[in-house]
């Protein structure tokens, strides 16, 4: 067994050498050379800098440069004849002056909903900041009163859209 495990090791050995010294590519060289080892790059990318306006981000903030569209999504930017800006996902006809956006499908454009705590009514007592938040006060979304309140609702909201289905469908017919 001893052996087999110093015959395993020299077998690594070697195998983690190969492309180092004997193996070679098309063009002569080895395969690999001492420089081509190193750690990844684990650097966060950069991304735009919203926290200093309260403003929501503008579109055109996410757009590339045109050279580098490649995976994204495609919007022509152009004026009709009536001074109209048109946003399309087409080319427009020829001779019409356009510019060319793309945008990351992956990209978050929408800020963050920020979420006001819930105040406790008069003369009742609210949990302290420092008071971690129990599961009991949270309430318990799968329960019966909330299931039965999600049906009424369903019905309802069915309600709603069948009449405003007739209503459109009367006003066809007429």
């Amino acid at each position: 067994m001893k052996l087999f495990a110093k015959l395993m090791i020299a077998g690594l050995f070697i195998a983690i050498l190969l492309p180092f010294t004997v193996l070679k590519g098309r063009d002569g060289n080895t395969l690999m050379s001492i420089s081509d080892i190193g750690l990844p790059d684990f650097s966060v990318p950069s991304l735009p800098n919203f926290s200093s306006s309260s403003k929501a981000p503008d579109a055109s903030e996410f757009a590339t440069s045109d050279e580098d569209l490649s995976g994204k999504d495609l919007f022509y930017k152009w004026y009709d004849v009536e001074g109209n800006v048109q946003f399309t996902t087409e080319p427009p006809a020829e001779g019409i002056e356009y510019t060319v956006k793309g945008f990351d499908p992956d990209a978050n454009v929408i800020q963050a909903v920020k979420v006001t705590p819930k105040e406790p009514a008069q003369g009742e007592a609210g949990p302290t900041p420092n008071e971690a938040t129990k599961a009991e006060d949270i309430g318990n979304p799968y329960s019966k009163d909330s299931i039965e309140k999600l049906f009424k609702d369903a019905k309802n909201l069915e309600k709603m859209l069948n009449q405003r289905l007739q209503a459109q469908q009367s006003t066809i017919n007429q």
